[in-house]
């Protein structure tokens, strides 16, 4: 065969592909046949599954035999939870609407004013004015009044003779101005008069217009206007010297003198403030004497008050008059209090009166310094009324605090404990308590100590094994002896109340004023911050339950 004929040369035989990995259209159609196959089958166990359960009169539908026994299993839970619930709604009920009378308060850290008090002597510039003769004193000014120089401000009667004169004389005046009025001859005056009533005349025609409905006061300026123009017209007819009324004022002359003869004007040698006060040392203790002071005369001196309805006799003191609003005040201070003062300083005061504290800004006159006090000599200008019947003041110094745990002493109450003396003390299973003698025999007794000393403790009266009389053992041992229960201390404390019950715990008071006590912060069983107490002792009682 030629080279390139393709007639009769053999081909290399060539790799057949598994039907599996490439099927053929043979194959393809055989695994179709396969695939129904199975399907029919599965077909056919779901419909044999169907008729076999298919519900039909005979054989019924079977029903879930436990669902009726589930819930009958979750009643009883239900009911016992309602239960629950109305007894714990029940319960906030009742202590929403629980009302206590006992008032608590957190105990908290604070500050109080706890000024010391001091007592100095007061001096002033002023005198005493006494009755010349026996009778009733007549004032004409009141108590804080201010009094002119030369003015009168008593007048001493002797009533039994001056009544009788006045009344006489009160009917002449009237005799002389009804003259004066029904006068024909011309007044050597009359201008004084006409001027007078036609002011009176112009001062009512001032007010008539006004309405009454109005502020009222302008009727008080009115009677005052108009009684001073009547009062000068009077006086003018009073004195005027006519013939035709001679004899009325030579009658009028005679009784003045007898009535001036029953009765003693005093008045005011020097001007000032009236007061009806005195001591009787007006003279000795004035400004000019500080330095003569001593500590022994502060405090010494007794106020005498002065009656305006009683009777003097000759030489009792009728008022006194105090010249000048600055006023000294002598004290004995402590060296620790003024080692930093400085003549002519000021320093504020804080006077103590019956009804308030007045603080007053002072200026140091004056210090002598001692070997434990000084001696200082204050003035002011302020509140001289305020003190004027007084000789000795009560005063404190600014500045004075105190810190610690803050308590109001309407919380404190005083209870006396029972004395243990600490040899007395012995444990038994952990317990600190002791042996009380009753006959040959002994008994430990656990004590509830309220609180305890270097020698002592202290155990309440009525909630303790022990009382007084009780003998308990001293001591351990051979040496042991009897003791007998005697011995009540007073302790201050307070009601703490951190759970529902009020139990009694002793307090070392600090400091204190008049509204609340500094107090000590105690140990483990003593006081704390932020424990709650009873506001008010008195509402309370130990063990009592506050809420």
């Amino acid at each position: 065969m030629k080279k390139g004929s393709s007639g009769n040369r053999k081909r290399p035989p060539q790799k057949q592909t598994p039907a599996s990995r490439y099927p053929t259209r043979d194959n393809v159609y055989s695994l179709q046949q396969e695939r129904q196959k199975r399907q029919g089958s599965q077909r056919g166990k779901q419909q044999r599954y169907q008729e076999t359960y298919r519900p039909t009169e005979e054989q019924p539908v079977p029903k879930k035999k436990n669902k009726k026994r589930k819930n009958g299993n979750m009643i009883m839970p239900l009911i016992i939870f309602a239960v629950i619930a109305v007894y714990l709604l029940g319960q906030i009920f009742t202590l929403a609407s629980k009302h206590s009378d006992i008032d608590v308060e957190t105990v908290a850290y604070g500050t109080i004013d706890t000024p010391e008090i001091y007592t100095g002597l007061i001096l002033r510039k002023e005198y005493v004015v006494n009755s010349t003769r026996e009778g009733q004193p007549f004032y004409q000014y009141s108590q804080g009044d201010y009094i002119p120089k030369g003015a009168a401000v008593c007048v001493v009667k002797d009533t039994n003779t001056t009544d009788r004169l006045e009344t006489k004389l009160d009917q002449i005046d009237k005799d002389i101005l009804k003259s004066q009025k029904t006068r024909t001859d011309l007044s050597a005056f009359s201008e004084d008069i006409a001027r007078l009533e036609d002011n009176m005349t112009r001062t009512v025609d001032t007010y008539a217009g006004r309405s009454m409905k109005a502020d009222v006061s302008y009727m008080y300026t009115m009677k005052s206007q108009m009684e001073s123009f009547m009062n000068q017209r009077n006086e003018i007819w009073l004195t005027e010297n006519v013939e035709s009324l001679s004899q009325l004022t030579e009658e009028k002359n005679i009784y003045e003198q007898q009535l001036a003869q029953s009765q003693s004007a005093l008045t005011a040698s020097a001007a000032g403030v009236l007061c009806l006060s005195y001591d009787g040392l007006e003279e000795q203790y004035n400004p000019d004497m500080a330095s003569e002071v001593t500590k022994k005369e502060i405090g010494s001196a007794k106020t005498e008050y002065i009656s305006k309805a009683k009777g003097v006799k000759e030489g009792d003191p009728l008022f006194k008059i105090v010249e000048s609003n600055k006023w000294y005040i002598v004290a004995y201070l402590p060296n620790t209090e003024t080692a930093a003062w400085k003549t002519s300083a000021n320093k504020q005061l804080n006077m103590l009166t019956e009804d308030e504290t007045l603080s007053i800004t002072t200026k140091i006159e004056s210090m002598e310094v001692g070997e434990k006090e000084t001696k200082v000599v204050f003035s002011s200008y302020e509140h001289m009324e305020a003190f004027m019947e007084s000789r000795t003041v009560s005063f404190s110094l600014e500045g004075a605090v105190a810190e610690g745990l803050k308590i109001p002493n309407d919380a404190i109450v005083e209870k006396s404990l029972i004395r243990i003396p600490e040899a007395c003390l012995t444990e038994s299973m952990g317990n600190e308590g002791v042996l009380l003698v009753s006959g040959e025999k002994t008994q430990f007794m656990d004590l509830s100590i309220v609180t305890r000393d270097e020698d002592a403790v202290y155990i309440e009266q009525n909630q303790s094994p022990v009382k007084i009389g009780d003998t308990i053992l001293q001591g351990i041992g051979e040496n042991a002896s009897s003791y007998t229960v005697s011995e009540l201390t007073p302790h201050a404390g307070v009601y703490v109340a951190n759970s529902s019950v009020a139990n009694f715990v002793v307090i070392e008071i600090l400091e204190q004023n008049h509204e609340y006590a500094i107090v000590k912060k105690g140990n483990i069983a003593g006081l704390q911050p932020f424990d709650t107490i009873v506001s008010d002792a008195k509402n309370i009682t130990e063990g009592q339950n506050i809420y």
